[in-house]
């Protein structure tokens, strides 16, 4: 719930620093009193409007997680508390717990608890939204529907799944042989390289050696020559009596070294210059098109592999088309069920429906069931209507009361909750009208927080906090009324700004009787 809001500089405050409770929250005051401006302020914090302050501050208790909100997407922890800032200065900045973020981020996190009433086009009155009610509203005494709609939600998914896997081998079947003929292509190319891992490296120090061939040839005579002259020294150090071993092994591996290196050098010599250029050309190309040796045999793996598949292509879409069917069958036999349960409630759940209607003064609802092909919801679609008018013609008054009806039986059935807020929703209403419409967000507001502007007293007997915003010199100021307070506001309300004896009476009577 909201716990705090503080509104700095908007056009009818100065300085606003409001503490709320959960519940139902009603707004009152004298037209033009800026009740509408502050409303524009909480819902500017939600990110649904613009910033009509130079800063605008909600703080919030809730339990984000109850709402399907993954807190790793936002940076949040279940413990924090949530809070929502706007500065308005050169230009609009929006903050989550400190930290800049957008508009847009803002209005996507808070979408998922709180639901501004006011324009059509809500998700209450779509129809999937009225289907599921429906179905909870039927689960409620037949738990075995509630088990019905999860295995076809599971069954369903699978088959979408399978579709989707059966409609790319198809698309892909079309193009089956050049897929076929590139991976054999591809295969060819990489076995007859007979490609080995160090290869290239090893071809160019070889190449590298190749070019200094003559030097080192060279170099190795004049070693050879000079270690002939060598045993001279070992004579002389014989004659002086010094020991010549160690000089005499070092002259020996020397000697050894050199004549290895001769020896290879003449082998070298019976390569094939020009093969060997080009080997190096292939494998450097094979360098380029892969990245390396190892690249190119992973990648001729996967074009066998990609071969293998292709040629089991038509066998694995029979073994597709079979599971297609299979739980296509299994679908409709769960639907059929579904759809059994739906017809034999579906008089209960309009009576339902009916009952809150009643109350708001709507004319009389009538719930159609209309089959239809297979799908995510089972085989039929919902239809609400108002008498002959349907949901898309309603005036707007109609469609946020007929709104009204359905989150509260999704209430009643489910202890949906969040935050609402409403924004003069009995305006143009009549008084019997204005009452219903009170006694559906005092049933609402056992399971949201509910901020509501109210030009009626129906809404102010019934709530939990009563607020009066009032025009003071030439900025407006809210304050939250006592027992007497809301009386005489009730009884303004009643009999306008010249308050009757009897309006305050009344207005007690009504008060003291709702408590």
């Amino acid at each position: 719930m909201i716990n705090r809001l503080i509104v700095k500089n908007s056009v009818a405050f100065e300085n606003v620093d409001l503490e709320f409770k959960n519940g139902f929250n009603v707004f009152s005051g004298a037209s033009g009193s800026g009740k509408s401006v502050l409303i524009e302020s909480l819902l500017g914090a939600f990110g649904i409007k613009d910033s009509n302050a130079d800063m605008i501050e909600a703080n919030l208790d809730i339990a984000l997680g109850e709402f399907g909100v993954d807190l790793n997407e936002f940076g949040l922890s279940e413990e924090d508390i949530l809070v929502l800032s706007i500065l308005k200065k050169d230009k609009t900045r929006y903050f989550l717990n400190r930290y800049n973020t957008s508009k847009k981020r803002l209005s996507e996190l808070v979408s998922r608890f709180a639901k501004h009433i006011s324009s059509k086009g809500a998700d209450e009155l779509k129809m999937e939204n009225i289907l599921r009610v429906f179905d909870d509203f039927i689960a409620q005494n037949n738990p075995n529907h509630k088990k019905l709609l999860s295995d076809f939600t599971i069954h369903y998914r699978d088959l979408l799944s399978i579709q989707e896997e059966y409609a790319a081998l198809k698309e892909e079947e079309k193009n089956i042989q050049n897929l076929k003929e590139f991976a054999e292509f591809e295969i060819e190319k990489i076995s007859s390289l007979n490609l080995v891992e160090g290869e290239y490296e090893r071809l160019l120090e070889l190449k590298k050696t190749l070019s200094k061939k003559e030097k080192i040839q060279e170099s190795i005579s004049g070693a050879l020559e000079a270690l002939d002259g060598i045993s001279k020294i070992s004579h002389t150090l014989a004659l002086i009596g010094k020991d010549s071993l160690i000089f005499q092994e070092g002259i020996l591996e020397a000697r050894s070294i050199i004549d290895e290196e001769r020896e290879r050098l003449e082998e070298l010599g019976s390569l094939d210059g020009e093969e060997m250029l080009n080997r190096i050309s292939t494998l450097s190309d094979i360098n380029r098109r892969y990245g390396g040796v190892s690249e190119a045999l992973a990648h001729l793996e996967t074009q066998k592999q990609k071969l293998q598949d292709y040629q089991n292509i038509s066998f694995n879409k029979e073994t597709l088309y079979k599971q297609i069917q299979s739980l296509q069958n299994t679908c409709l036999e769960i639907a059929k069920q579904i759809s059994l349960c739906r017809n034999e409630c579906v008089v209960q759940f309009e009576k339902e429906i009916l009952r809150f209607c009643n109350q708001l003064l709507l004319k009389k609802p009538t719930i159609s069931l209309k089959s239809c092909e297979l799908y995510n919801l089972g085989l039929e679609k919902i239809e609400l209507t108002l008498e002959s008018s349907s949901i898309d013609v309603l005036s707007s008054g109609e469609y946020n009361r007929l709104r009204l009806v359905i989150m509260c039986i999704d209430a009643l059935i489910n202890g949906s909750k969040g935050i609402l807020v409403l924004d003069e929703i009995d305006a143009n209403l009549s008084g019997e009208e204005s009452e219903g419409v009170a006694k559906m967000l005092k049933i609402l507001s056992k399971t949201y927080q509910i901020f509501a502007i109210s030009h009626q007293p129906h809404m102010p007997v019934l709530a939990d906090s009563h607020y009066l915003v009032r025009k003071k010199d030439t900025k407006s100021e809210v304050i939250l009324l006592d027992k007497e307070g809301r009386i005489k506001e009730m009884a303004r309300m009643i009999s306008g700004a010249n308050i009757t004896k009897e309006a305050l009476e009344f207005a007690k009577k009504r008060l003291e009787e709702s408590q």
